[in-house]
């Protein structure tokens, strides 16, 4: 019995690693609870002045040192100046959609690689109760 509990235990550890690994998440930053999913995201507000934001995080099992991030599509702020695993990025009140993809990633132990992971994310203004 206890080598068929310890082998079980082993059998579910395999399978318990990072699912997010290697990939970029993000969420829509709203007045409601926000979680980061993977490779696409969705929000909306009703609110006519709320400023949206958009968390963009890049997701792997090494530590990370410095990323190369690349945009595209319709943002306010541009965020060039975003080096790190995490990243806001400022979106229009109305309606954006805009894409997310590390380019580079430079771990703590001093070695780098060249990827393409991206993640999307969509703002919605609605003036009404629909909310993503």
């Amino acid at each position: 019995m206890k080598k068929l509990i310890a082998l079980m235990a082993f059998v579910g550890g395999l399978f318990s690693v990072n699912s997010y690994a290697d990939s970029v998440s993000c969420y829509v930053d709203t007045s409601k609870f926000d979680y980061y999913s993977q490779d696409f995201c969705i929000g909306s507000e009703s609110r006519p002045n709320y400023r949206p934001v958009v968390s963009f995080k890049v997701n792997t099992v090494k530590d990370v040192s410095r990323v190369e991030w690349k945009f595209s599509g319709r943002y306010k702020t541009p965020a060039s100046s975003c080096t790190g695993s995490r990243c806001l990025v400022e979106v229009y009140s109305r309606e954006s959609r805009m894409t997310a993809c590390v380019d580079k990633v430079y771990y703590t132990d001093y070695t780098w690689e060249d990827v393409n992971w991206c993640a999307t994310a969509e703002y919605i203004y609605t003036s009404g109760n629909i909310h993503f």
